[in-house]
């Protein structure tokens, strides 16, 4: 494998560690739905209807597995049909993600370190997860696939908001001691923010900045090819009359 090959999967790679955290914690859920012995912590919620939070570990597990592969630019450009296919399946697990996050979060009994403060964090993360897949859907259908990337790239962040909660809450108990409420609520919170603002720098990094602006569809495949429109109509206009053709300047807002 070569070097380009190789830091083609370096991204997906790190994705699918991240994204093994709350596979394999969903799997210890789903064990102890189906009888088996309890591992993980806030285990009152499978006290709850299990349809909901079933669905929420399938979803998740499905979105944050193969929206990895979806960051793998060499496998985009040469497999296009296999990222449409693969979008059409994320968006409506994504959604799913979302909308039972969302249930799970209102409706069962809290746990005993959930605040009033990590509720309102959880509704508002699932509403804006759910509001950037429709987004991104929306941009593809109308061909803006700047937008698109960039709206699909911050649903998956929020997505694998549990993988970095993780690390965030390993440095609390390295750094403090066990959970507190105040503890549980700030490391949560801490891997979403972390996620959002990685996702933006992302973003920006690649140009995708000018698509969330008013002028923001299609607007660099506009600016760039005036010029090259108006450089062979100057030069067809002078080529009878020997005159050295004269390149136009635009200038890009």
């Amino acid at each position: 494998m070569t070097a380009s090959a190789r830091s083609t999967w370096l991204i997906p790679a790190g994705l699918l560690v991240l994204s093994a955290v709350p596979v394999v914690a969903g799997g210890l859920r789903l064990a102890e739905l189906a009888g088996g012995a309890q591992v993980l912590p806030d285990g009152d919620r499978i006290a709850s209807p299990p349809l909901p939070l079933v669905a929420h570990i399938v979803a998740v597990t499905v979105f944050s597995v193969l929206g990895a592969f979806q960051f793998a630019p060499r496998l985009r450009r040469l497999h296009r049909g296999w990222h449409r296919i693969a979008g059409r399946v994320l968006i409506p697990f994504g959604l799913l993600t979302a909308a039972s996050g969302l249930w799970l979060t209102v409706v069962p009994a809290r746990g005993p370190l959930d605040s009033d403060t990590l509720v309102a964090v959880r509704v508002v993360v699932s509403l804006a997860m759910a509001g950037s897949l429709v987004l991104g859907f929306a941009a593809v259908r109308r061909r803006d696939f700047t937008r698109h990337r960039a709206w699909m790239i911050r649903g998956y962040a929020i997505g694998l908001g549990a993988g970095t909660q993780f690390f965030t809450q390993m440095a609390w108990l390295a750094a403090v001691g066990p959970l507190t409420t105040a503890g549980r609520t700030g490391t949560m919170t801490a891997a979403w923010l972390i996620n959002v603002v990685l996702a933006e720098w992302i973003i920006r990094r690649r140009g995708g900045a000018a698509a969330t602006g008013p002028a923001g569809r299609g607007h660099r495949g506009r600016v760039d090819a005036a010029p090259a429109r108006g450089r062979r109509a100057v030069s067809r206009s002078a080529g009878g009359r020997g005159r050295r053709p004269v390149p136009i300047r635009t200038e890009t807002p």
